[in-house]
């Protein structure tokens, strides 16, 4: 648009260039808005608005030789895919309402169409904005379902199967990440290790399908144990990770105490079974993001030395 403006006022026909030359630098202080205020959506707006008035320029100059309208079509397109089929149905609505008032009205424009060429391109362009449209709608339904697949597929990543809960990749790759850049609301962390007491007892006397119930079991106790703000995770086997956000050693043991006399006192139950459960538990507190690995490190020596001086305590 920049180098049409500058053709057409090399050629004397000023108002165009003028028009052209108006829009492409709106169009540019709007890309630069974009980019400064990123975290808005109402630079895509604005673009769909600057695109009906260069429309209506277009159409009431003729452009070069009445060829303006020729134009129209790449200018339509743009707007259906700036503001997203739902909102451009609005857009383009009014677009071409006001090209289609301006064509029969031509004693308003500066320009003289034929009507033959009036009718062409008003049933080109319908023909063309049905194209577009369903275009857009299957490529925006193509877009949705591929990010629920990506999400989908994220979550199974970092999900464990059995009892839903995060695994040791979302602690690494999300929660720990996201503690590093924002330590004021993690430290001090505080780490539990979990291993359930003489779980091989159980799959061998039960079987493993019993056992994966016990987990989800053990998974619905933890969870009851703990804060909106604490993350339950299960690192593999009967092995689970409770993270303790902004908690310091001292008050991270009362909490994983008060898991373990939670577990102990509940027992598992089904309809021809009812097993007491217990669980060992070693805790470790880092103070900055470079400790937590030690800290994990820790508190699974903690949970060792729970499980060599009799189990079901906190160490």
């Amino acid at each position: 648009m920049a180098i049409l403006a500058i053709e057409n006022l090399m050629v004397g026909n000023n108002l165009l260039a003028f028009l052209l030359g108006l829009w492409s630098c709106a169009i540019f202080f709007n890309a630069i808005f974009s980019h400064l205020y990123s975290g808005s959506d109402v630079h895509y707006y604005i673009a769909g608005v600057l695109v009906i008035f260069m429309s209506l320029s277009i159409v009431y100059t003729g452009g070069y030789k009445n060829t303006g309208l020729y134009f129209i079509f790449p200018l339509l397109f743009i707007q259906i895919i700036i503001v997203g089929y739902k909102a451009a149905i609005a857009y383009v609505t009014v677009t071409m309402g006001l090209i289609v008032y301006g064509l029969y009205n031509q004693w308003l424009l500066q320009a003289n169409y034929d009507d033959e060429d009036v009718t062409r391109f008003l049933i080109s362009a319908f023909c063309f904005i049905c194209v577009a449209f369903i275009g857009e709608f299957f490529w925006n339904q193509s877009r949705k379902e591929m990010y629920r697949d990506t999400l989908e597929n994220m979550r199974q990543a970092n999900t464990d199967p059995l009892t839903k809960l995060p695994n040791r990749r979302f602690l690494e790759a999300v929660y720990f990440a996201r503690a590093t850049e924002d330590p004021a609301d993690y430290f001090p962390l505080s780490v539990v290790i979990l291993d359930i007491d003489h779980f091989k007892v159980i799959n061998d006397t039960y079987g493993h399908d019993v056992g994966d119930d016990v987990l989800v079991y053990i998974t619905k106790l933890m969870k009851a144990s703990v804060r909106a703000t604490d993350i339950v995770a299960r690192t593999g086997g009967e092995e689970f990770l409770i993270i303790f956000p902004s908690v310091n050693l001292s008050d991270a043991v009362k909490l994983a105490e008060k898991m373990r006399v939670h577990i102990e006192n509940n027992p598992y139950k089904s309809a021809e079974i009812e097993h007491r459960i217990t669980a060992s538990l070693g805790v470790q507190t880092a103070l900055t993001d470079a400790q937590i690995e030690e800290a994990i490190k820790q508190a699974d020596i903690n949970l060792y030395e729970a499980k060599r001086t009799g189990r079901n305590k906190v160490v």
